[in-house]
């Protein structure tokens, strides 16, 4: 029932933001929209930025640590891809107008996940080059969510892909 309940409210927090912004997003407005009592958020979130952690790391926790099993790596960078471009608004509100929560870390995080499975190496060296690899990568997505231009998902999918392969084939 916990898990329900935080995602109820970040789907709350999601809309809020979009309606209202990041900045005048207030734990009222989002327990209001959830329809619990503004104590309910206190029970699972410090403040909203705790939330934002949480509401980036369980959606991209579900797009890469639970496919790990069932999808190729590179159908899963494609996901990852897709998953920031359909909420590109959301992101792109939330990278503008806060600092207290690096949403590349974040990103780049679950990105290390994907390569620590492929690669089954826990060399220190490895482990700096992935983390590496990864962190320019969401770099990329990052920075194309808030660029006045951005470039198409399916490229940077494929640029990401590109570059894994690469690496790979380097290391092996």
């Amino acid at each position: 029932m916990a898990y329900i309940t935080k995602k109820k409210i970040a789907k709350s927090f999601h809309d809020v933001v979009l309606a209202k912004g990041f900045s005048r997003t207030s734990v009222t407005a989002i327990m209001d929209a959830a329809h619990f009592r503004r104590q309910t958020f206190y029970d699972y979130f410090q403040d909203k930025y705790e939330l934002l952690t949480w509401f980036i790391d369980d959606t991209l926790a579900e797009t890469v640590e639970h496919n790990l099993n069932y999808l190729p790596w590179p159908d899963i960078i494609k996901l990852v891809c897709y998953e920031l471009d359909a909420n590109r608004r959301f992101y792109a509100e939330c990278i503008n107008a806060q600092h207290e929560i690096d949403v590349t870390a974040l990103v780049g995080h679950h990105l290390v996940v994907l390569l620590t499975e492929l690669t089954q190496t826990d060399e220190p060296e490895m482990a700096a080059l992935i983390w590496l690899l990864c962190l320019g990568i969401a770099q990329s997505l990052t920075h194309n969510i808030v660029a006045n231009h951005p470039e198409d998902y399916e490229v940077l999918s494929q640029d990401a892909i590109a570059a894994i392969k690469m690496t790979l084939a380097i290391l092996n």
